[in-house]
């Protein structure tokens, strides 16, 4: 399966995400691959591109299309199936991605799954809230609507992202914003995308995501139709 989470700041693209991944019978050979994730990697690494990235970061700047796909596509060759978090985030990487999975004779996304139902207000307090990424699995978590694992499961520490700020997070979903109905109308036009109400508690919208997709975690999902006939 090619699933991508799409919607704005807050909405829990990264949890579900991850609780998709972990509920397919064979999440390990289909990743979740996180654009923010790929970008605070380099950081962390003190790479070349990642000191320019920390620069932007510092200065509350959106990291470049072409960088993201830099970092990305290669990541999606070498996969065959993934779930994309947060990614692709406007129409110019949509097309970026659909014209590399068409090169290669790939298909294209199964589904876009879109986050959608919070006010900005809401959005925002739920990541000041408590939202924190383990820096042992860079998994995300939130203190109170979705805590941490034991130990044993990941054992973080668990750290809040020095851009989860109400400026930075206004910031960015402004530029979602202005992004979104334009990123909506090109799945839309694909047949591929499917609107998920975010203001429910996480295992509803988790369900919700299983249901759109018409539950790939059972194993009748992998059978084939009795009717039908092999060569």
């Amino acid at each position: 399966m090619r699933i991508a989470f799409i919607g704005p700041p807050g909405a829990g693209k990264s949890t579900q995400a991850r609780k998709l991944a972990r509920a397919l019978p064979h999440w390990n050979t289909s990743p979740r691959l996180s654009t923010g994730e790929l970008v605070r990697a380099q950081i962390e690494a003190g790479t070349d591109l990642g000191r320019t990235l920390g620069g932007q970061y510092e200065r509350g700047e959106r990291v470049d299309s072409a960088t993201i796909l830099s970092l990305i596509l290669p990541r999606v060759r070498r996969a065959g199936g993934w779930i994309l978090d947060n990614f692709p985030a406007d129409v110019a990487q949509a097309r970026a991605l659909d014209e590399d999975l068409e090169e290669r004779g790939s298909g294209g996304l199964s589904r876009v799954i879109l986050l959608e139902g919070p006010s900005e207000e809401d959005l925002i307090q739920r990541v000041l809230d408590g939202r924190v990424t383990s820096q042992a699995t860079r998994d995300v978590y939130h203190l109170l609507n979705d805590p941490p694992p034991e130990e044993r499961t990941d054992p973080g520490p668990f750290e809040r992202r020095n851009d989860d700020t109400e400026e930075s997070l206004r910031r960015n979903l402004q530029a979602y914003r202005s992004e979104a109905e334009a990123l909506k109308q090109h799945y839309e036009a694909r047949g591929v995308l499917s609107a998920v109400d975010a203001r429910k508690p996480i295992d509803e919208v988790a369900e919700d995501v299983l249901e759109v997709l018409g539950h790939p975690e059972k194993p009748e999902f992998y059978t084939l139709p009795s009717n039908s006939q092999t060569a």
